[in-house]
């Protein structure tokens, strides 16, 4: 893992407030880059967003959003296909983690927690295939089992609460399932019933994300150009 030993803000007025290390506030957008030393080589990062003062790397964005593209079942040929323009989708959901997960971390997940970490982390290492290809892929982004392990957590945790505070909110109601039931005469009660689900859950994390956004303090700072991030 690398160990951050100096970090540098340049300061670029556009437009905006940012409040970053040493106190680097200014009006606009901030180009920011990161010295991370490791048996004396210098690696450049940048930041790609802030949360409640805790800083997202852009390295940190790329192993996580992958992650999360991993255990999905994609296959890694497919990562360094991302398109440009999922970027900034995988980055809301990187920051969604963090702020569903906030004021749980220290508290001890559940058996079905923890089931459902290894599971995850099971799907991860097969979507990667051999042992050494799930070694090169850490290596590469100079991370371990550790790291996985605990990002995986925080996604638990967070999809965890995010489902005890929406899951009944989601369940639709006779209306709605009638509704949907002679708007759609091919589907039984049960396939009517799981889209209507899916669908309000989908909605309803939508705004409980933007509800969390706007009592947290989140900053955006990934750019996104033809040449990548």
């Amino acid at each position: 893992m690398l160990q951050l030993k100096a970090m540098q803000l340049d300061c670029r007025p556009r437009r905006g407030l940012w409040a970053g290390l040493f106190l680097c506030l200014t009006m606009g957008s901030l180009s920011a880059k990161v010295w991370a030393e490791e048996k004396g080589a210098k690696l450049e990062d940048g930041i790609a967003a802030m949360v409640n003062g805790e800083v997202i790397l852009l390295s940190q964005l790329k192993f996580e959003a992958q992650l999360n593209v991993l255990r999905t079942g994609v296959s890694p040929q497919l990562l360094e296909q991302i398109p440009q323009d999922s970027w900034p989708a995988l980055l809301d959901m990187v920051i969604a983690h963090r702020l569903w997960a906030a004021g749980s971390e220290k508290t001890e997940l559940s058996i079905e927690q923890l089931s459902a970490v290894a599971l995850m982390g099971e799907q991860v290492k097969k979507a990667l295939g051999p042992e050494a290809q799930y070694q090169q892929f850490l290596q590469k982004h100079d991370m371990d089992s550790a790291d996985v392990v605990a990002i995986l957590e925080r996604i638990v945790r967070a999809e965890s609460n995010l489902q005890a505070k929406i899951r009944l909110r989601a369940q639709p109601n006779d209306t709605e399932i009638e509704k949907a039931r002679k708007a759609s005469p091919g589907l039984t009660e049960a396939q009517v019933r799981t889209r209507l689900y899916e669908e309000k859950f989908q909605l309803l994390s939508k705004q409980e994300l933007e509800a969390q956004r706007r009592k947290a303090d989140v900053r955006i700072l990934l750019k996104v150009s033809r040449g990548g991030l």
